[in-house]
């Protein structure tokens, strides 16, 4: 499969940092809501907040795959008029959706399991009456040991993704690599789309 021009029009095709930057930072604002209805349910019962860090950590995952393969962009992509496609501006599939959030997915796996262990330790009632910040700070002593090692691996993933897209022209990060998909800007992905769609009729 054969990369999509760098170049059209004179302008670069592919989304750099700053617009895969606003477009995290859309998605973060718009599940702000559910952040807080998951909050006030975690508050019902211990086994109610390990059941909602399961789901919460379950639903990002879900919403990131199923809105990359279903169009090509969270809601922050498409606010910041950037796509997924492939290496050839073509729709992904769910597999490649998938492949592009496993690393993530994994390592949500390990901390809400983290998180899990530490609410089944604390004390009901210190747990369940405090605020979002004390909450926090009570339960993090709780943590398993391993944890530790689980966020530096996060924190050095997160880091090692904003490096490599930072050093290749088609800002590609590794999850792209992982997955065989770009982040092309939306307005060159419609003239990629228009241009297969004259192909396939002329052929």
């Amino acid at each position: 499969m054969e990369f999509s021009p760098i170049e059209k029009n004179g302008f670069n095709a592919y989304a750099g940092f700053w617009k895969r930057f606003c477009a995290g930072i859309v998605d973060t604002i718009v599940l702000i809501p559910v952040v807080i209805i998951f909050f006030y349910l975690e508050s019902i019962s211990i086994s109610g907040a390990m059941i909602v860090a399961f789901i919460s950590s379950a639903l990002y995952s879900a919403y990131c795959v199923y809105f990359h393969y279903r169009y090509g962009a969270t809601l922050g992509k498409m606010v910041s008029k950037i796509k997924v496609t492939n290496l050839d501006g073509s729709s992904i599939n769910l597999r490649k959706a998938i492949l592009r959030s496993s690393v993530d997915i994994g390592f949500a796996v390990l901390m809400v399991t983290a998180q899990i262990i530490a609410i089944s330790h604390a004390t009901p009632e210190e747990y369940l009456s405090a605020g979002w910040m004390e909450r926090v700070e009570y339960i993090t002593p709780l943590y398993p040991s391993w944890f530790g090692l689980v966020t530096i691996g996060s924190n050095v993933w997160v880091w090692g993704e904003f490096f490599v897209l930072l050093l290749n022209k088609r800002k590609r990060a590794i999850h792209d690599f992982i997955a065989d998909t770009v982040v092309i800007k939306r307005e060159y992905a419609e003239q990629d789309a228009q241009l297969r769609d004259n192909a396939l009729r002329t052929s």
